[in-house]
C-alpha cells in the first residue's frame, strides 16, 4: 500500500501529471489575462497543449557544432528539477513530503533551471543563444539575492525552515503578508525575475536576442523547455500562497482548496498585469534596482521581522 501511495504522490497528485496539468493551466490564464488586459479575446483553454503537442511533433534541429547529447539533457534536468521542488510545495494545506529545510531545497531546485538556461545558450552555440545565456546569468545574480533574503523572512518568523511548519505557524499568529508585505512584493518581483517575464524579460527579449539562449531549439527538446517554465511558474506561486497566505486551517477540504485556487487566480493577475503595465528593463537598470534598492529594502523587512521575533 506504502508503494502505491508513493507512486500515486509522485506521478499523479502533486507530482507529474497535476504540475503538468497546472502549469498549462497557468499559460492558459496568463495568455488569457493578458489578452484582456490589451483588449483582445485571447486563446481557447486548450491552447497551450495543442501548442505542445506540435512542438513534440516536429522534427529536433541543432546547430552542427552544438552539442546535442547536452542540449537533451539540460531541459531534462530542469524539468527533474522543477517537478521534485513540486512535491515539497503543500496544495492547499496538503503534502505528502515535508522535512525540516525543505524551503532550501525547493529554492535550489528552482534555481536549477536558469543554471541550465544559461548552459543551453552556452552549448548551441549560436550568437543570439549565448548572448541570451549571459544575460540570464547577469539577472540571477541581480533577482536571486533579494528574493532569497525575502524567502527567508517567513521562515526567520515562523522558526522553521520547513514550508509545512511555517504554514502552521500562520495558523497561530496570522498570514504572515500582515507583518511582511514588503517581502511579499519583494518576493513576487524576485518570481518574476526567475520567470523572465515583462519587465524582467531580458534573456529572452524578441526584438534584441530573438529568443535568448533558446533560439537553436525546435521539437521536443524546446516543447521541454515550455514545459519547464510552466511548472517552474506555478511551484512559484504555490510557494508564495503558502509562505505569505498559509494561514487557513479548514475543516472543509473543498473549501480549503477553493480559497487557494483564488489566491492563485489573483497572483496569476498580478503577473499578468505586470507583464502588460510595464516595458523592458535593460540588464544595467535591473542591476541596479537589484542591488540598490530590492537588497536594501529585504534587509530592512529582514531586520524588522527579526525584531518581531524577539
Amino acid at each position: 500500500m506504502f508503494v502505491f501511495r508513493s507512486l500515486f504522490h509522485l506521478l499523479v497528485f502533486p507530482g507529474f501529471l497535476f504540475l503538468v496539468i497546472s502549469g498549462l493551466t497557468f499559460e492558459w490564464l496568463d495568455r488569457k489575462f493578458l489578452a484582456r488586459f490589451q483588449r483582445r479575446v485571447g486563446p481557447p483553454w486548450y491552447q497551450p497543449l495543442a501548442d505542445l503537442i506540435k512542438l513534440f511533433s516536429k522534427e529536433d534541429l541543432l546547430p552542427k557544432n552544438a552539442n546535442d547529447f547536452l542540449a537533451t539533457l539540460l531541459p531534462l534536468i530542469s524539468l527533474s528539477s522543477v517537478l521534485t521542488a513540486g512535491l515539497y510545495v503543500p496544495i492547499a494545506g496538503y503534502t505528502p513530503f515535508s522535512f525540516e529545510g525543505d524551503l532550501i531545497v525547493i529554492i535550489f531546485l528552482m534555481s536549477v533551471p536558469t543554471l541550465a538556461y544559461y548552459l543551453a545558450g552556452i552549448i548551441s552555440l549560436g550568437i543570439y543563444s549565448v548572448l541570451g545565456g549571459g544575460r540570464s546569468l547577469l539577472q540571477f545574480f541581480s533577482y536571486e539575492v533579494p528574493l532569497l533574503i525575502a524567502l527567508s523572512g517567513p521562515a526567520i518568523l515562523g522558526r522553521s525552515w520547513s514550508v509545512s511548519t511555517i504554514m502552521e505557524t500562520q495558523g497561530r499568529l496570522g498570514p504572515f503578508i500582515i507583518f511582511q508585505p514588503l517581502g511579499f512584493v519583494l518576493a513576487v518581483v524576485g518570481l518574476i525575475g526567475k520567470l523572465k517575464r515583462d519587465p524582467f524579460d531580458i534573456p529572452k527579449a524578441t526584438s534584441e536576442v530573438v529568443g535568448g539562449s533558446l533560439t537553436e531549439f525546435s521539437g521536443a527538446k524546446l516543447g521541454f523547455w515550455n514545459l519547464v517554465m510552466d511548472i517552474q511558474a506555478v511551484v512559484g506561486i504555490f510557494l508564495l500562497i503558502d509562505l505569505y497566505f498559509g494561514w487557513i486551517k479548514m475543516s472543509h477540504p473543498i473549501l480549503a482548496i477553493a480559497i487557494f485556487v483564488i489566491e492563485c487566480l489573483i497572483l496569476i493577475l498580478v503577473l499578468s498585469g505586470t507583464s502588460a503595465i510595464f516595458a523592458r528593463l535593460r540588464i544595467d537598470q535591473l542591476a541596479g534596482l537589484g542591488w540598490r534598492i530590492l537588497v536594501p529594502l529585504a534587509l530592512l523587512q529582514i531586520g524588522f521581522v527579526i525584531l518581531m521575533g524577539v
